[in-house]
């Protein structure tokens, strides 16, 4: 039973310091637009935040260490929502892009990959592709 606590406890670590980074990505350009912050509420509750856990999420933008999913598809999923927030007022500064950039770097993605998978993402979010559209076509040109 021990281990069942210590598994929910990561999982719930890791969500916390995924969701601190897209706040981030939301407060890089000084202001949280109403877009990000539904976006923000959105993936929250997905994730299995209450709202009150939210606000103090968004409140806060503590440093944390990030570890990153094993799995190749819910590090992609994630790269998606930030840049999703990103992309999300319909402006993406220099900082969103170092935020994004930076958290693609701490998923595993090598930075040979990273514009590449940065543009895919950018491109497909605004033609209104999901994560697991836009997942089939990385993994495709990866095999390339």
């Amino acid at each position: 039973m021990e281990n069942l606590n210590y598994l929910d406890h990561s999982l719930k670590q890791q969500n916390i310091e995924y969701f601190v980074h897209l706040v981030r990505i939301a407060k890089a350009d000084d202001i949280v637009s109403g877009p990000e912050l539904e976006l923000l509420y959105r993936i929250g509750k997905m994730i299995g935040f209450a709202d009150t856990e939210i606000d103090q999420l968004v409140e806060s933008t503590d440093k944390s260490d990030y570890l990153p999913p094993i799995e190749l598809s819910k590090r992609f999923e994630q790269v998606y929502c930030i840049v999703k927030m990103a992309v999300s007022d319909g402006v993406i500064d220099k900082s969103e892009m170092r935020l994004a950039t930076s958290f693609a770097m701490k998923s595993g993605f090598t930075e040979n990959e990273i514009p590449k998978l940065l543009l895919l993402l950018i491109n497909g979010i605004k033609q209104g592709n999901d994560d697991d559209d836009l997942f089939e076509l990385y993994k495709k040109d990866r095999k390339l």
